[in-house]
């Protein structure tokens, strides 16, 4: 038998891909669009992928509110977000990448040049569609988009980037929890937090909600490390490199913990969902 966690996801990722088809059809009605941007765009963002930042902004909204056609604008924006991030991290000048999920990437299929525009285009188009959705009130709208910029912005994803690439060996701790704070929880608070902020949470709400998702991205990426380490010299980036296994696993444990307990503080009876979501990504293989 599916476990809720099963369930509720297999039957979102159904939904989102027809939210995301129809969002790109009704872009193809814009005769301003230039075809190749748009095609550049689909190829990435329909190749397929767990839809994990928009699955998690939709958990964390429906402990709160039943109106799911309020979450959706920030589901789409949240894989235009990862999506964008993608593209360009696959690019030459960063990690110079062929393949990106079994197919070549972006840049192989469409040139440098389009590729750089398409994720250009597909971040600030974020901001355009959440700015407009009128679902959301006014206020929540301008705190939405204001929260997302920090975390995805210079302040946050973008600096985790430029820190990772300039990382030399050897490496601190705390510069190490640094970039993995700013490139992977990142996003992962401001999907979850991005939610809550759409439900009209209360602020300690949306303080368990920000606690709970920060401590499931360092341990989401966390147990990327364990699952990566190749037991190199140059793996130095990596918390098993610095922390050994037994203190890595230790890390990943407490940040799981830690996790879930802020989901109880919540005191609500319907976040199952999300628990299991701690347990999977301590438990994964992949």
């Amino acid at each position: 038998m599916p476990s809720a966690l099963d369930q509720q996801q297999h039957e979102f990722i159904f939904q989102f891909d027809r939210w995301l088809i129809s969002y790109l059809e009704n872009i193809k009605k814009n005769e301003n669009y230039s075809g190749i941007l748009l095609k550049s765009q689909e190829y990435s963002l329909l190749s397929g992928g767990k839809r994990f930042r928009p699955f998690l902004a939709y958990s964390v909204f429906k402990l709160f509110s039943s109106d799911v056609n309020k979450v959706v604008n920030l589901c789409l924006a949240l894989e235009m977000i990862h999506t964008y991030s993608l593209i360009h991290d696959d690019l030459p000048c960063m990690d110079n990448d062929d393949l990106r999920r079994g197919k070549p990437t972006n840049h192989k299929v469409f040139s440098e040049d389009i590729s750089l525009l398409a994720g250009d285009g597909l971040l600030t188009d974020v901001f355009y569609i959440l700015s407009g959705d009128e679902l959301i009130r006014p206020e929540a709208r301008i705190n939405l988009v204001r929260y997302i910029s920090e975390k995805i912005g210079s302040m946050g994803m973008v600096s985790g980037q430029a820190f990772d690439m300039l990382a030399s060996s050897p490496m601190s701790l705390q510069d190490l929890q640094q970039i993995h704070k700013l490139k992977t929880a990142n996003l992962i608070q401001a999907s979850a937090v991005g939610a809550a902020i759409v439900a009209d949470c209360s602020e300690i709400e949306l303080h368990n909600i920000s606690e709970f998702s920060f401590n499931l991205g360092m341990a989401f990426q966390i147990k990327d490390d364990l699952l990566d380490h190749k037991d190199k010299i140059q793996d130095f980036k990596n918390y098993i490199s610095l922390l050994g296994l037994n203190k890595t696993q230790e890390e990943l444990a407490r940040h799981s913990a830690v996790a879930k307990n802020h989901l109880a503080l919540l005191n609500i009876d319907n976040t199952q969902v999300l628990s299991e979501l701690v347990s999977f990504n301590l438990m994964r293989k992949a």
